[in-house]
């Protein structure tokens, strides 16, 4: 979305990061192969306002679109490890955990906004904090 990265350039330029960020306007299925990146943070669409339904949880599978969150997280190791996926706070916690595969980590942070949960934010790679023992 050209608007979104207009934004996104704009918050770059006043956080003085303008000159550490490539942004690209593309289908990123189309760009995959071609990215090279350390980290990429994930902000995909949540289907629309159905899922803040309270008693629900939000099934990353089904609900993300255009693609599950699974297509997403294997285009997105085509360029990294070290992934950051932006979700809803009801998303399914056990799907987030198969999302890191055999023998591998998550660490789920909530994000909230005067004092209410919006959002969680997962990650994997070397962005998952070692246990301290």
């Amino acid at each position: 979305d050209p608007k979104k990265i207009e934004m996104a350039r704009h918050n770059a330029t006043i956080y003085g990061v303008q000159d550490k960020i490539e942004f690209i306007v593309g289908n990123y299925f189309d760009l995959v192969e071609g990215l090279k990146a350390d980290v990429v943070f994930l902000s995909p669409p949540w289907g629309g306002p159905d899922y803040m339904r309270k008693d629900s949880v939000y099934d990353l599978e089904e609900s993300l679109q255009p693609v599950s969150a699974s297509k997403l997280m294997e285009a997105s190791r085509k360029i990294t490890k070290n992934i950051a996926v932006y979700l809803p706070r009801n998303s399914n916690s056990k799907q987030l955990a198969f999302l890191a595969g055999p023998g591998n980590a998550v660490e789920i942070e909530q994000n909230f906004l005067d004092r209410k949960l919006i959002a969680l934010t997962a990650y994997y790679g070397d962005l998952v904090q070692p246990v301290q023992k």
